[in-house]
C-alpha cells in the first residue's frame, strides 16, 4: 500500500522548525550582547538544531564567515532535512497507531 506524501504537513512541520530556530538564534545574540550565563543553554539548543548539516562542518549552518544569503541557504537546507525527518517521524507514529488500533 503506497500513500502519496501531502504537502501541506511538511510546510506546516518546516515553518514551525523555522520559527523556533529563528527564535533561539534570536534569544542568543540578545542574551550574547547582555552578557548572560543562560547563552550555555542557548548554545546547546542551537548544537542540536544545527544537526545534520554541522556533520559536516562544525559550524554550519549558523556561525559560518560567508554572506548571509549563504548562511540562510545553509540553514534553509538544514531545515528541509530536519522537517523531512520530523515529518517521517509523525508519519511513522500515525502508521503505528493505526496498526495498534487494528489489532486491539
Amino acid at each position: 500500500m503506497k500513500k502519496k506524501l501531502k504537502l501541506r504537513p511538511f510546510l506546516i512541520v518546516f515553518f514551525t522548525l523555522m520559527v523556533i530556530q529563528f527564535l533561539i538564534v534570536f534569544l542568543d545574540v540578545q542574551l550574547t550582547k547582555s552578557k548572560s550565563d543562560l547563552t550555555s543553554v542557548t548554545n546547546v539548543v542551537i548544537a542540536i538544531f544545527s544537526l545534520p548539516i554541522s556533520g559536516i562542518h562544525r559550524n554550519l549552518p549558523f556561525y559560518v564567515n560567508e554572506s548571509l544569503y549563504i548562511r540562510a541557504i545553509f540553514w534553509i537546507v538544514n531545515l528541509f532535512i530536519q522537517s523531512a525527518l520530523v515529518y517521517l517521524v509523525i508519519l511513522g507514529f500515525k502508521r503505528l497507531r493505526r496498526k495498534l488500533k487494528k489489532l486491539a
